[in-house]
C-alpha cells in the first residue's frame, strides 16, 4: 500500500484490498470477538438471537395464521427456517457493511488502509454467524423429518454467494448515504423491515394473489428465498428465470455498490 496518512487522493485499488488481506483477517476477528466479548453465552448469541425470532414467527404464522406450504413435503417450521437463515445472512452482512465506516470513523481519519477492508470483513462476520446458525439447523431439519439430497445441497453455494454479493453491494453504498445523510441510520432498518414482509420468508408465493407474483420477481431475496427451499426441502421446481435475476442484480448492485463506496471514500474525513 502506498503511504499511511489519509488524503483527500487516496483512492482504493484492488491491489490494495488484496494487499490488505491479512488486515481484513484481523478486522474479523476483532469484530466478532468484540460482539461476543463480556457476554455470559458468548457465541451462544449467533443461535439465540434468530432462534427468538424463529420461536416468535412460528407461533404467529405457523400456530395462529397457520401459513400453507404445499409445494414442500416439511413442515412449516422447516421451511420457516430454511427462509430465515438466508435472510438473515443478507440482512446482518448488509446493515454491518452500512454501519463499517461509521463505527470505524476515528481510524479513518488518522491512518491510511483501504476503507472498503473494513466492509469486507463485517460481511464475513456474518457469515460466521449464518455457518453458525447453519450448523443448528440441520439437527433440527433432521428431527423434523427433512431427508436431505446431497446433490440439491450443492445449489446452497451460489445461493450463499448470491446473498453475500447483495448484502455487500447494498451494504457499501448504504456505508457512504448513511456519512451524507444521518437520518438513514434510522430510516434503513425500517425499510429492510418492509422488504422483510415483502419477500418470500415467513410465507411462500403459493399464498399471494398470482396478479402480484410479477412483482415479487423483482425482489431478488425471492428467487435467494426459493433456491435455498429447493435445495434443502425438495418440493416444486424452481423458477430459473427468478433465480437468474437476483444473480444479475446482485452482481450489478455489488459492482455499484463498491464502485460508488471507492469513488467517495477518499471523501470520508469530510463527513465526520
Amino acid at each position: 500500500m502506498k503511504g499511511f496518512i489519509s488524503t483527500p487522493q487516496s483512492r482504493t485499488t484492488f491491489a490494495e484490498v488484496l494487499d490488505s488481506r491479512n488486515l481484513i483477517k484481523e478486522f474479523i476477528r476483532r469484530d466478532f470477538n468484540v460482539r461476543y466479548k463480556q457476554t455470559s453465552l458468548g457465541v451462544l448469541w449467533a443461535i439465540i438471537n434468530p432462534g427468538v425470532n424463529i420461536l416468535l414467527y412460528l407461533f404467529v404464522f405457523g400456530l395462529l395464521v397457520k401459513v400453507p406450504t404445499p409445494e414442500y413435503n416439511a413442515p412449516y417450521a422447516a421451511v420457516l427456517i430454511s427462509g430465515i437463515l438466508f435472510w438473515n445472512l443478507f440482512a446482518t452482512s448488509m446493515m454491518a457493511a452500512s454501519d463499517a465506516i461509521i463505527n470505524n470513523i476515528h481510524l479513518l481519519t488518522k491512518v491510511y488502509f483501504p476503507r472498503i477492508s473494513l466492509c469486507i470483513a463485517s460481511v464475513f462476520v456474518a457469515f460466521i454467524d449464518f455457518v453458525i446458525a447453519f450448523i443448528v439447523f440441520i439437527p433440527l431439519a433432521i428431527f423434523y423429518g427433512v431427508h436431505f439430497d446431497f446433490s440439491r445441497l450443492l445449489f446452497l453455494i451460489p445461493c450463499i454467494a448470491i446473498t453475500l454479493m447483495l448484502g455487500c453491494g447494498v451494504g457499501c453504498f448504504m456505508a457512504i448515504l448513511k456519512l451524507r445523510f444521518r437520518d438513514l441510520r434510522h430510516v434503513l432498518p425500517l425499510a429492510t423491515q418492509a422488504l422483510f414482509f415483502a419477500s418470500p420468508v415467513v410465507y411462500t408465493l403459493t399464498i399471494v394473489p398470482k396478479e402480484f407474483h410479477q412483482y415479487y420477481s423483482f425482489n431478488p431475496m425471492t428467487g435467494i428465498v426459493a433456491l435455498s427451499r429447493w435445495a434443502l426441502l425438495g418440493g416444486d421446481s424452481i423458477n430459473i428465470s427468478t433465480i437468474l435475476y437476483s444473480f444479475v442484480t446482485a452482481i450489478v448492485l455489488v459492482i455499484f455498490g463498491v464502485y460508488y463506496f471507492i469513488k467517495n471514500d477518499r471523501l470520508i474525513a469530510d463527513y465526520e
